[in-house]
Formats: structure tokens, C-alpha cells, sequence
């Protein structure tokens, strides 16, 4: 199955354990628990060979992403088998993973013109980056060749068979207006999906988040999913597909390291099912 085709909203799965079998158990897991949709880093797989692909999507009936971030991110993550690429080696990695049968990819949207975040990835500093008004966004370029090599590599990934959803981790608080001025770069350069990542750091924003989901909904930008960094985000992660995101990143268990304002695969499907949202709003009727 497509991503773009998958019923929305959809529940994924970011698996970054390392190497293939241990991220078929955590898959298995997840899928037991109600995710539609997983993410896997290939870096983490070791940039696994045609069999063992094979092998990862025989373990489920369920669309497989890749993912190759840059070091930082890995290093972020405490892993010991760091592997430095340029952002053309990052890209022919995850065609290659596409042409050997992955769902799709997942790749930023400075891909090519890199503009780097904060120094670290610690609280002290994602806050610090994010308030400073001499700080720009993230993961976010409009310099021309960056985005001509981004629809290539698109047109790319369509041709093998794939979706591309676009990203950008901003470390910044968006407002709604930043928001869809962002995902409709993703749709214009040929996303099928758009992920946006703010910075909520009071509750104040969260809400300001919550009113970026309307907008974006109204928009005519590709399905998205915005989430924001930060603890208000414990609240509207969970809550984000009832406003319009086409998905919500969640994990089947919390482990030491991981993501802990991610919500929980169990908790994610009880809220959607439970609350009787879809009478008020529905963001992804037909």
C-alpha cells in the first residue's frame, strides 16, 4: 500500500532500535498494538542488503518508510555506529531502498543547503535557539539549486514506486501563518506528505499550535502532521489527528532514551476511538 493511501488518520512508528531483528520485534510489537505505519532509520539497519529488506517487510502487511538523518541525529540518539554521508549519499541511499520495495522516504527540507538547528539537542539549548529572535527556522531552505535537487530527487522516488514526505524539524515556535507557509513549500516541490515540527513551550502556544492544525487543514497543502518539541506538546500530540494532522507519531512502550512525549501506540488508538470527535470535526472526510 501507498503512505498517501493509507486511511487517515494513521498511527506511525518510529522504530530506532538497531539492526533488522531487533527492529522487527519492536514493529511487531507496535503493530499488535494498533500502528499503521513504521519509520525505520537505515542507518541503524546498517543499510541492510536486498534480503534482509525482504526479510523486514515480510515481517508485516503494514507500508515501511525509510529515513537517513543526518550524524547529528545519531549521535543524538547515543548510537555507536555513526556514519557520516553527504545529503547526495543520504538520498541515492533511500531510492535505492524505495526501488527495493519501501513504502517511501522521509527527507528534510534543507536537503542539499543544509541550515543546522541548535549546537545540542538539550533542553537548555532547544529552548535558547527557540527563543532567540536572531535564530531562523530550521531544516528549511528556498535556495534555487537545493530545491531543483529536491523535486529531482521526488521525481525520483515516484518513479520507483514510492511517496516522499518532507521535513523539517525547525526548532522554532510556528505560528499558524508559518505553518501552512511551510507546508505549501513541501506540497509545491511535490510532497505527498508534510511533516512540520515546532517548538511549544507553554501551553499558550500549544493552543496557537492547535489553531496551525486548522489553518493547515483549510490549506491546500498536501496531507501534514505538525507536533512541537516541548512538554505542552504531551497534550496535543495525542489529539492533533482530531484538528487535522494525517497522522501522529507514537511508540509501543516508553524505554530509556526514547521519546517520552511521544504517546504510547495503546493510548493513541483508545483516544481517537473513544472520544466522540468526528461529530464535531472531520478533517479527513472525503
Amino acid at each position: 500500500m501507498r503512505l498517501k493511501d493509507v486511511p487517515q488518520p494513521f498511527i506511525c512508528t518510529s522504530i530506532v532500535d538497531e539492526g533488522v531483528k531487533s527492529t522487527i520485534r519492536t514493529m511487531k510489537t507496535a503493530e499488535y498494538r494498533g500502528a499503521d505505519v513504521f519509520e525505520v532509520h537505515l542507518p541503524l539497519l546498517g543499510f541492510p542488503d536486498q534480503t534482509e529488506l525482504n526479510r523486514l517487510q515480510s515481517a508485516t502487511s503494514r507500508p515501511i518508510y525509510a529515513t537517513c538523518r543526518r550524524d547529528s541525529f545519531y549521535r543524538l540518539l547515543g548510537t555507536d555506529n555513526v556514519v557520516s554521508l553527504t545529503d547526495r549519499e543520504r538520498t541515492d541511499r533511500l531510492v535505492s531502498a524505495v526501488e527495493s520495495g519501501l513504502a517511501g522516504i522521509d527527507v528534510e527540507l534543507d536537503t542539499f543547503d543544509c541550515t543546522p538547528g541548535p549546537s545540542s539537542f538539550t533542553e537548555q539549548a532547544i529552548d535558547e535557539y527557540a527563543s532567540d529572535p536572531d535564530t531562523g527556522l530550521a531544516e528549511v531552505t528556498d535556495d534555487a539549486d537545493a530545491v531543483a535537487a529536491q523535486e529531482a530527487l521526488v521525481d525520483r522516488v515516484h518513479d520507483a514506486g514510492g511517496d516522499v514526505v518532507l521535513s523539517a524539524h525547525t526548532y522554532k515556535h510556528l505560528t499558524p501563518e508559518t505553518a501552512v507557509a511551510i507546508a505549501e513549500r513541501m506540497t509545491d516541490r511535490g510532497a505527498d506528505l508534510c511533516k512540520l515540527v515546532g517548538v511549544d513551550r507553554t501551553l499558550e502556544e500549544g493552543l496557537d499550535t492547535l489553531q496551525a492544525h486548522l489553518d493547515l487543514n483549510e490549506s491546500d497543502c498536501a496531507p501534514y502532521a505538525l507536533m512541537a518539541i516541548g512538554d505542552p506538546s504531551r497534550i496535543i500530540r495525542p489529539m492533533s489527528p482530531m484538528f487535522g494532522s494525517a497522522w501522529v507519531f507514537a511508540q509501543p512502550e516508553l524505554v530509556p532514551g526514547g521519546f517520552h512525549s511521544w504517546p504510547l501506540v495503546d493510548n493513541a488508538r483508545e483516544i481517537l476511538r473513544r472520544v466522540d470527535w468526528e461529530t464535531v470535526h472531520q478533517p479527513h472526510a472525503e
